[in-house]
């Protein structure tokens, strides 16, 4: 009997230290400290496209129901949009430029417009997709010393996925290599990385202290500081789209750290959330803008002083007191022999992307309405035929009348205008560009192909006379018209 109570006795010590034991490995210590912070938190982007797509199409309309597994359908510009293949179908890539607000162009569906075509066709239900993949810094403090050849073990939830396309239940590894988990301290991986969706172990090579700061770079290579740096980001892992969940709403995902010793039982573990949300776009309207101005130049002005884009040679020579305005040009007293000047300056002002151009035109030829003579020019009597056309021409040989009008700067045709002193039978180009009936052309004066800051272009008015061209008041009316090209 005594027996049998020193061995039931025994037998209850036994179990009593073996359930201590087994307690105090299933309590093991908690890690401490833990982050996994993202270089993106943005959701990968997935939708079936709603009807058929022709081939070389620039849009596709996509379906979007919010709080389902479609809420996935949002697009920024320049994200690289996948088109899967289907029967019949050809997989392809295309680069988002914009996409529609929520319920454009019908209620549920948005549409994805490119920046250029799409080459082939696609079905009705087809999946597009694009994949944001994101580098993963997790850092966490040791409890328990972790041994040399212990192990270090990241799991993401879900099941395996190494695939390039995004899932909705985990992070796909999209075909991680080993050589871009990188830790710090680097003994903390030097004894072996593997990846295995959706857990990395990593091996350590020499033993880990308590109360060290440990940080795991997934999708890094070079090296990682001291303080989970990475020296050159390589980002893998794609982020999971998120399914009913309404936008302006993370979906959070747990992914857990565990430290093993070398026989691989657990010491320490931890857990952390991450949040996936969408990219908050920011909008700006830049308001298209043009100055145009014209402004007369003074009699005696030198318009190459004025514009040092113009020739030298050129001053005007109107007369006294008869200063050009920005409405009214008065070329003086005209003389056999002598060609009188006036000018304006035009001043462009633009933030249009692609420039300015100016145009001119004018009401008619240079003209004594009294007689209806009027100075020659280089149009014929239909004025023009074709822009720029009859070509401006140089004044004639002295003692004929002659009449037009020669831009130049920086931002004037000198193929078209000849940027030369304005001379007999020689220099500067002038024309007098008129329509007749129902033609709209004009002479093109300046343009330029970038936005624009005060940019300027002389005009000048010039008019010579025979020894007999009749006496009278001679006019005409220029119109200029300056186009920004946004």
């Amino acid at each position: 009997m005594e027996f049998i109570k020193k061995l039931a006795s025994l037998l209850f010590t036994f179990l009593l230290a073996f359930l201590l034991l087994g307690t105090a490995k299933t309590y093991a210590a908690t890690l401490s400290n833990v982050s996994d912070t993202l270089t993106t938190s943005r959701p990968s982007a997935s939708a079936p496209i709603s009807a058929d797509q022709a081939a070389n199409a620039t849009q596709v309309t996509v379906i979007d129901l919010p709080t389902t597994v479609y809420n996935s359908a949002l697009w920024i510009a320049s994200d690289s949009a996948v088109l899967l293949n289907d029967t019949g179908q050809t997989l392809e890539t295309a680069t988002v430029a914009s996409m529609s607000a929520a319920n454009t162009p019908s209620s549920n569906l948005r549409t994805v417009f490119f920046t250029g075509q799409v080459t082939n066709t696609h079905h009705a239900g087809t999946a597009m997709y694009t994949s944001i993949t994101a580098t993963h810094i997790i850092k966490f403090t040791t409890v328990s010393s972790v041994p040399s050849g212990g192990k270090i073990v990241v799991t993401f939830p879900g099941s395996a996925s190494n695939i390039s396309s995004p899932s909705a239940t985990t992070f796909a590894f999209n075909n991680l290599g080993s050589s871009a988990v990188l830790c710090n301290p680097t003994t903390a991986c030097s004894g072996g990385v593997s990846v295995s969706s959706p857990s990395i172990t990593v091996t350590t090579g020499a033993a880990i202290s308590g109360a060290t700061t440990v940080y795991l770079a997934i999708g890094c290579t070079g090296t990682v500081s001291a303080s989970g740096i990475c020296s050159t980001y390589a980002p893998a892992l794609i982020n999971p789209v998120k399914g009913g969940i309404t936008a302006g709403t993370a979906s959070t995902w747990k992914v857990t750290v565990t430290t093993r010793n070398a026989s691989d039982v657990d010491l320490d573990t931890a857990s952390v959330k991450i949040g996936i949300i969408e990219a908050v776009q920011v909008q700006g309207t830049v308001e298209p803008s043009l100055t145009f101005t014209i402004t007369g130049l003074a009699n005696g002005t030198n318009i190459n002083s004025q514009n040092g884009s113009c020739a030298a040679g050129d001053t005007t020579n109107p007369g006294t007191g008869l200063d050009a305005t920005s409405t009214f040009v008065n070329l003086g007293s005209l003389s056999n022999g002598i060609i009188n000047i006036s000018a304006q300056e035009l001043s462009v002002s633009t933030n249009g992307a692609f420039g300015y151009s100016i145009t001119a035109t004018s009401s008619g030829r240079f003209i004594n309405p009294s007689s209806g003579f009027f100075l020659t020019d280089n149009m014929s009597s239909s004025g023009l035929t074709a822009v720029d056309t009859p070509a401006p021409a140089i004044f004639p040989a002295t003692g004929n009348a002659y009449f037009g009008i020669h831009p130049c700067g920086a931002d004037v045709n000198a193929t078209t205008w000849a940027n030369a002193a304005t001379d007999f039978s020689s220099g500067a180009k002038y024309s007098n560009p008129f329509n007749t009936g129902v033609n709209g052309y004009y002479a093109n004066i300046a343009n330029y192909s970038a936005p624009a800051s005060a940019r300027k272009t002389e005009i000048e008015y010039a008019a010579t006379v025979g020894a007999t061209t009749p006496a009278g008041i001679y006019s005409t009316v220029f119109t200029f018209v300056a186009t920004g090209n946004f």
